[in-house]
């Protein structure tokens, strides 16, 4: 039985259950037997754009149970996690079809409500981070996390910590408990995005940051340009429409971030492909490098719970990860 979400009319969120059958792979597909979901604000934009409702859920993790023809990157009993992709249905199911190639073998040690809280804000991380800044172990800089305590926002200061070992990371907060939670990931310094921001960047990085990664762009551009060195860099990862003139007098660059645009199977453009980046955040989680972002968890998947996570992460302003249990 999958799990249909949909916003009707007046913005009102509805979650029917349909009848499913176990699904039968082809090609290079897994049915992955879902163990866990994530939840994400991406589940709801889909749900109000598509008349007839989507299954929700791009995080998961669970146990492989069926192969297609051409799937041989893991055997039946492998645990496997992943974010999926825009045109297929989501987790919400206690049976999921993946392309195998989107996926990697879960870190070793970790609960299933603690990986599937990684997968699609991991991936985002490092494509902000290694992609488009195309920062390495050796790269000196100072970078701005805005929105620190979300879920992009947790796993961006995490891999900067584990990955870039010279990056000093100033994350905005504007809570107390939100404070905690970033300074916990591994923040080295906390500014509050409530109040005038660049005054408080400028006592940290006097010369500016290097970049800036974004969740909450909209309305601040001229906020962000007055904590960003000259030919610094920001990283956009939520929506337009915003206008980046301010950034210009700077010879500032804005690099655009949508997960999405590589979560294809057979992707062979620029960048790292998500089952490469998975595979290295799953050999990070291992060692102990990185730390669940799991905050909210549901126990069990039903119409309800579903409905009560979509809706706590439509408020905004949340900490870490909702994840939901399914098996």
């Amino acid at each position: 039985m999958a799990l249909i979400a949909r916003i009707v009319p007046g913005g009102h969120l509805t979650v029917v259950p349909r009848e499913r059958p176990v699904p039968v792979p082809t090609g290079h597909d897994l049915v992955v037997r879902v163990d866990a979901m994530g939840v994400n604000p991406v589940d709801l934009k889909r749900a109000a754009a598509e008349p007839a409702g989507v299954v929700p859920g791009f995080d998961a993790t669970g146990e492989v149970i069926g192969r297609g023809p051409h799937a041989g990157a893991f055997d039946l009993g492998d645990r496997v996690f992943y974010a999926g992709t825009l045109d297929r249905d989501g987790a919400a199911q206690p049976h999921h079809l993946v392309d195998e190639r989107l996926c990697a073998r879960a870190p070793r040690g970790w609960s299933a409500v603690d990986t599937a809280g990684l997968p699609l804000t991991m991936i985002t991380a490092w494509e902000a981070l290694h992609d488009q800044l195309r920062w390495g172990s050796s790269t000196r800089a100072t970078l701005l996390m805005v929105g620190g305590a979300g879920g992009v926002g947790t796993a961006v200061i995490q891999l900067a910590r584990a990955t870039l070992p010279h990056v000093r990371v100033i994350a905005t907060a504007a809570r107390p408990e939100s404070s905690a939670w970033a300074r916990r990931f591994g923040a080295h310094d906390i500014v509050d995005h409530a109040s005038a921001l660049a005054p408080q960047v400028r006592r940290i990085a006097p010369g500016g940051v290097d970049a800036v990664i974004s969740t909450a762009s909209r309305g601040r551009i001229d906020d962000l340009a007055a904590c960003l060195a000259p030919f610094g860099h920001v990283v956009g990862v939520d929506r337009g429409p915003i206008d980046v003139t301010p950034l210009k007098p700077l010879s500032g660059t804005w690099h655009w971030v949508f997960m999405f645009t590589k979560a294809v199977p057979e992707w062979a453009g620029p960048g790292t492909p998500h089952a490469e980046i998975l595979a290295r955040v799953a050999a990070l989680a291992a060692t102990g490098a990185l730390r669940s972002p799991t905050r909210q968890v549901y126990p069990r998947l039903s119409a309800e719970t579903l409905a009560a996570a979509l809706t706590r992460v439509g408020a905004g302003h949340g900490i870490g990860k909702t994840v939901i249990r399914v098996s």
